[in-house]
């Protein structure tokens, strides 16, 4: 006690503090330094976890609102005798050397009538910089027409529908609050579409803004 007295005497109170104050930080520092792995370790695993929880919590939003998204795609073959309707969505799949992203689409969720084939297995991670009609769709927003008529402004893509017997295609885009999301549409292969082309459109419209 003496000689705690006898220092607060000789640097006064203030600067008694002020030093406790540098030995304390300097101590926590030390202490930081020395438990540097066990720190990083730590802001990694909470991360993870963080995002473990965040997919499990989309991955449950995707479960609960299938029925919901079947329930409008077979509300769409009986509405406008369609064949095959479908959702595609995009997705960032990877980057260029350069920074520059490769968009893909994925086709989630498909309904066909009975007897036509399932083609959503040929149209996983489709890389759509390599089509043409994307670019059409970003200008247009929604695009009707026959297989020729899509052959005169993607005949790649169009090539790739005719192996799947698509004589007629009707797509639109779907966007969320702030960015695009995907696309959905319907084809015919074995029906025709209907003579009036609003009603394709009308279609499209409203069953994109359910989605």
């Amino acid at each position: 006690i003496e000689r705690m007295v006898h220092l607060v005497d000789k640097y006064g109170i203030f600067k008694m503090i002020q030093a406790l104050f540098v030995l304390f930080a300097f101590c926590y520092i030390m202490y930081n330094v020395s438990n540097l792995d066990s720190i990083v370790e730590d802001v990694f695993t909470t991360q993870n976890s963080k995002r473990k929880t965040e997919h499990d919590e989309k991955a449950e939003l995707r479960r609960a609102i299938k029925p919901e998204v079947d329930l409008i795609l077979k509300s769409t073959l009986s509405q406008i005798d369609a064949d095959r309707v479908f959702v595609i969505e995009m997705h960032n799949g990877t980057n260029s050397v350069a920074g520059l992203p490769f968009i893909y689409g994925e086709m989630t969720y498909e309904e066909v009538k009975d007897g036509i084939q399932h083609i959503d297995e040929d149209y996983t991670s489709v890389n759509l910089s390599r089509f043409t009609f994307p670019l059409i769709l970003e200008e247009r927003h929604m695009w009707c027409g026959t297989i020729t008529d899509l052959e005169e402004v993607d005949g790649k893509l169009a090539a790739r529908l005719k192996s799947n017997d698509v004589k007629y295609l009707a797509i639109i885009q779907m966007f969320g609050v702030s960015n695009e999301l995907g696309y959905y549409g319907f084809s015919y292969t074995k029906s025709d579409p209907p003579e009036n082309v609003k009603d394709i459109k009308t279609a499209l419209l409203i069953n994109a803004q359910k989605l």
